[in-house]
């Protein structure tokens, strides 16, 4: 083989070494984002049991917290993802918040339900994908 033949193969490699890598990275940030939202909707669910309820000091804490997490990491997201499938838990997020607010107990579990379903859903919808790449 010639030293150009042998330039193509290994820039081709290269490129597809590069192409995996971002990949890869993608779904990490996807999976991790994911699972720290998961996490905190465990962690408020245990809140409402131990306090027998919605309304008090710590529940909005640990919505306030799952709100910071969420919008810190949508944010790198973006660049990832179409920003039409992470708006929607955003919006969920900001109810369960509301809900605190108006003692909607009901309406704040039906939010919360939707954010852990949408997160155990959508989380192979938003992995990786060559066209964000390209």
């Amino acid at each position: 083989m010639t030293k150009w033949l042998w330039f193509k193969l290994l820039a081709i490699l290269s490129l597809v070494g590069v192409i995996v890598g971002i990949c890869y990275l993608e779904d990490k940030l996807v999976k991790d984002a994911l699972t720290i939202v998961n996490n905190r909707c465990y962690e408020i669910e245990v809140a409402i049991e131990e306090n027998g309820g919605i309304v008090n000091g710590e529940v909005a804490s640990l919505v306030d917290n799952l709100e910071y997490e969420w919008f810190k990491r949508e944010q790198g997201l973006c660049f990832l993802v179409n920003h039409k499938n992470t708006e929607q838990l955003g919006v969920e997020i900001v109810r369960l918040k509301t809900y605190i607010d108006e003692e909607e107990e009901i309406e704040f579990y039906v939010s919360l339900n939707i954010i852990k379903n949408y997160v155990e859903t959508f989380q192979h919808f938003m992995g990786a994908s060559v066209d964000n790449i390209l």
